[in-house]
Order: C-alpha cells, then structure tokens, then sequence
C-alpha cells in the first residue's frame, strides 16, 4: 500500500463565502456590513453579522485627482480592518498608462470582504477613517468579494 498524500492538496483557504454588501456607515468616516456574512480563514468558518459605524482604519491622505483602492477585511475575532493601495492618478488610468493595484500590506490572517474604489476631484482629497465616504468631490463604489481578483483593475 503507498501513501499518496503527498500528492493530495491541502484544503482549507482564506475566502468570503457571503454577501456583506459594504456600503458607507452612518457615522462620518465609517462603513457598514448590510448582510451577514460566512467567510473562512485558512479554512476555519467564522460569521460576521451585520454591523453599522466600523471605523475605518486611518491611512495617509489620497491626493486630488486620483483613484485608490481600499480592501475591507475581517480577521476571526470580527474586527474589521481597512488597507489602502497605491493611488494613481485618474487621468493615468483613463488613459490606460496604469493600472490600481490591491494593497500587498494585508495580513494573511484577515479575509478579505471587499473593497471601494475611491474617486477624488479637482481639489478634494481623502482620508480614510476621517473624510467622509459621501463628501463633496468623493466618489466610492463599493465592491464586495469572494476573493481578491489575481489582476490589478484597468480603471
């Protein structure tokens, strides 16, 4: 008899199983989950219910004119934490000279839920965990994920 398990893949993994729907809090400068939702950390099941006004993880300023992206995580205790990515400029991505880039900073040790594209206009700037997702010249979309996509995104 041989043992093939060395040629068996060890399952487990760190994805979001649900639907959290991220959208923007109701107090300034948060977000909130709308949906419970089931992820799985290196193939341990947790449950994060649903949660208003999480504080956004404060991160260095995003210049006018640009685009980033933040990932929104969860870790096996339910904290969420916010990462931000390398912001480009929006006329750069428009014209196809770069591309956003998700953050390499995240902990291994926290699933990723999602994450918003952050748009900002001629003289608006953004800080995360203190500017809020709704201000005049911010445009967030929210993106909600199973996994973080392998690419960077275009636009």
């Amino acid at each position: 008899m041989s043992n093939n398990r060395a040629t068996v893949p060890e399952f487990g993994g760190t994805v979001n199983l649900g639907k959290p729907i991220i959208a923007e809090g109701t107090g300034v400068g948060t977000i909130k989950t709308t949906a419970a939702t089931n992820y799985a950390i290196n193939g341990l099941m947790y449950t994060k219910a649903i949660t208003d006004n999480i504080a956004v993880t404060a991160s260095p300023l995003q210049a006018a004119l640009t685009t980033c992206l933040y990932v929104v995580g969860v870790d096996a205790a339910g904290a969420v934490t916010v990462v931000k990515g390398t912001e480009q400029l929006t006329a750069d991505l428009a014209s196809g000279n770069k591309v956003l880039q998700f953050p390499d900073n995240r902990s291994p040790l926290v699933c990723p839920l999602g994450y918003i594209k952050v748009v900002t206009a001629t003289a608006t700037t953004f800080t995360a965990g203190t500017t809020d997702l709704s201000a005049a010249g911010i445009t967030a979309t929210y993106q909600d994920v199973f996994q973080l996509p392998p690419a960077p995104l275009l636009s």
